[in-house]
């Protein structure tokens, strides 16, 4: 096998899933944060986990156990795919593939990317809008029925274009929600917009109370992660999310 190739290993194996959901690191963490918080709120049982050989010889350690950094996790028809590490820039077109591979694998009926806008002027806004890009007409009519405006204009850098990518290319349903978040400071309160924009779409009443009442303890906790974080979006030009397409279409 190819060593930058990326497999999706399932230690419970499944078989459908309505929902899957993805989280890694890029603007104000957000994707991070909101899918972190969902999984502890949800109760969502550990499921499996990406493996390539060209990852980095990373484990995390939580309340003692080691896990590999890249995890999915599952609730009834839920699924969520979330990493505690930055995707290398090199393996995000192998790691997109793999995870739509599988996704389209279960029957999943929407992939949702959980991501972040960088807006400057994110200090002045109390509650950060979720806008959302879909693959299709059907997706972007699912938004328009829970009043999530569409991102009309923009550039997608990163794990969530690829992963948008490889849908359209393959037929499977999808969208990236993108929350206004700060670009280089980890932002909760635009992982709680997310998550308020995805109780919206699934029917869910996930309670953000408590990512909103530990937001400076985020913060603090995920500075680290954060500046690893800002160096690969640098390498992906993320940057160039903030900027206009010149084209007229």
């Amino acid at each position: 096998m190819d060593r930058m190739s990326v497999r999706v290993i399932e230690a419970t194996p499944i078989s459908r899933c309505k929902y899957c959901l993805i989280g890694v690191p890029d603007v104000g963490l957000v994707g991070s944060i909101a899918l972190s918080y969902l999984i502890h709120e949800q109760a969502l049982t550990e499921i499996g986990h990406l493996e390539s050989d060209a990852f980095q010889p990373i484990v995390v350690v939580h309340r003692g156990d080691p896990k590999p950094p890249c995890r999915l996790y599952r609730k009834d028809d839920l699924i969520a795919v979330v990493s505690e590490i930055p995707i290398d820039p090199s393996l995000i077109p192998s790691t997109a593939r793999a995870v739509v591979e599988w996704a389209r694998a279960k029957h999943t009926e929407l992939i949702i990317a959980f991501s972040g806008i960088a807006v400057p002027n994110r200090l002045e806004i109390e509650v950060p809008a979720v806008y959302g890009v879909g693959s299709s007409d059907a997706v972007k009519t699912l938004l328009k029925e829970v009043d999530i405006p569409l991102f009309e204009e923009g550039f997608l850098v990163g794990l969530h274009s690829a992963t948008m990518t490889e849908c359209v290319k393959t037929g499977v349903p999808s969208l990236i929600l993108l929350a206004q978040a700060h670009l280089r400071y980890p932002d909760p309160g635009a992982a709680a917009s997310l998550i308020t924009a995805f109780n919206k779409l699934a029917g869910l009443e996930v309670d953000i109370a408590k990512l909103l009442a530990q937001e400076d303890e985020i913060r603090v906790r995920m500075r680290e992660l954060m500046q690893r974080t800002q160096q690969q979006m640098q390498q992906t030009q993320k940057g160039r999310e903030q900027e206009i397409p010149p084209m007229f279409v």
